[in-house]
């Protein structure tokens, strides 16, 4: 299993928990280690990765076009965390944790982001996680309507156009600060 990103960093094999930086000749320019049995030990996990999601993480739900969609239009519900390069590391116990998803680099905001995408990885792993160890500010509230969206997909309401449009108005009552590329009117104009 390769742990890599790509250049410039990387992760030692073995150990989630070493971050490498490197320059292009492949120096290593710094090093931050965290043995994983020392964290298991002396830190609560699972809170301290809702603490994490709280301030780093999101819970999203994204509309795309497609024409071989039964409505014309796909959805895509996701959990993601980001993270800069060099503090990867709460990403990959992130990722141990949950034992699902992947990390990747964003190019846009020169992140890497771990992100779950899997709907039985969101309905098995992520939200009872999340109903177990809360959150204390207003992400519960976009937790509660992800969670209602994902229930409603596991049901398969969302091959139905009164389902697909209940998705919409549950999905853009979250991240209120979020940008979206097109208002839910017009999607909802646009469903067959």
């Amino acid at each position: 299993m390769d742990n890599t990103v790509g250049s410039p960093l990387s992760l030692s094999k073995g150990d989630p928990v070493t971050t490498k930086i490197k320059n292009q000749n492949d120096f290593v320019l710094s090093s931050h280690y965290t043995p994983t049995a020392l964290l298991e030990k002396t830190r609560n996990i699972p809170e301290y990765i809702t603490g994490y999601v709280d301030g780093e993480g999101c819970f999203t739900v994204t509309f795309n076009k497609k024409i071989k969609a039964n409505l014309g239009w796909e959805l895509r519900p996701s959990f993601s965390v980001s993270q800069n390069e060099n503090r990867r590391q709460v990403l990959d116990i992130i990722k141990k944790y949950f034992g699902c998803g992947y990390i990747r680099r964003d190019y846009a905001d020169k992140t890497v982001k771990f992100e779950i995408r899997n709907h039985n990885d969101l309905i098995k792993k992520v939200i009872p996680h999340f109903e177990q160890f809360f959150f204390l500010s207003k992400k519960q509230k976009d937790f509660k309507l992800f969670k209602q969206i994902c229930f409603i997909v596991d049901k398969n309401k969302h091959l139905q156009k009164e389902g697909f449009i209940n998705i919409i108005q549950l999905a853009y009552q979250m991240n209120g600060s979020g940008k979206r590329k097109r208002t839910k009117e017009e999607i909802i104009h646009s469903l067959r």
